[in-house]
């Protein structure tokens, strides 16, 4: 699972909100043991604040030359803050008590998806032989699909089986042997699923392949 960071790209924050968020670090790393030499320092951070909230104030009904003073004081608080986020998360690696402590937010880290539920499968017939079409249903959080298919009588295990990675849920499999009978089945793939390569199959279908 990927380690929790603290989120150190600034740019999508609003004008105000990105003040506050800079107060709120100063707030939290002010005399935290954690973080015994703050690169850069805290009060140069706070010179920076200062200076862009002022900055901010005097755009609000100033000139564009207040406009162009107030984003450049913008991007050099951001630059701090990218750089005190890089210290944060070099010193404390992957401890979350210390990382909290900080003040900064941190990244999200996806929930686990699971071993997901199979699809339903339809297999028609194509325009050429050796040809059909395939149509798996949707299943939320899949990451894509697998299609196994085979001639009969059935191998004894699924390392056996023809497999075709899709990531659409439509499509056309070529190729296939004319004047055979084939059977198909379908799973909807996730990163534990294919970690543990354990999967809920579809319902198998048998097609005469023209």
């Amino acid at each position: 699972m990927r380690a929790q960071k603290a989120v150190i790209n600034f740019s999508r924050i609003k004008d105000n909100a990105l003040a506050n968020a800079a107060q709120h670090i100063v707030i939290k790393m002010t005399g935290n043991a954690n973080f015994a030499a703050p690169t850069p320092s805290l009060e140069t951070l706070q010179i920076a604040i200062t200076l862009y909230a002022a900055a901010l104030i005097k755009a609000k009904d100033g000139s564009k030359v207040d406009t162009a003073d107030k984003n450049a004081k913008r991007r050099q608080l951001e630059a701090l803050l990218y750089s005190l986020g890089a210290y944060v998360n070099m010193t404390v690696e992957s401890d979350l008590v210390k990382l909290d402590s900080s003040g900064f937010t941190l990244t999200k880290v996806p929930a686990p998806v699971g071993i997901l539920d199979a699809p339903n499968l339809n297999i028609n017939y194509g325009n050429n032989p050796g040809e059909v079409g395939f149509n798996i249903s949707i299943v939320p959080k899949a990451r894509g699909y697998k299609l196994l298919y085979t001639t009969l009588p059935e191998p004894q295990t699924d390392a056996e089986w023809s497999t075709q990675i899709v990531s659409k849920t439509k499509g056309i499999l070529n190729h296939l042997k004319p004047q055979t009978k084939y059977r198909f089945k379908a799973t909807a793939l996730s990163a534990e699923a294919n970690k543990m390569n354990l999967y809920n199959y579809s319902q198998p279908l048998e097609i005469f392949v023209p």
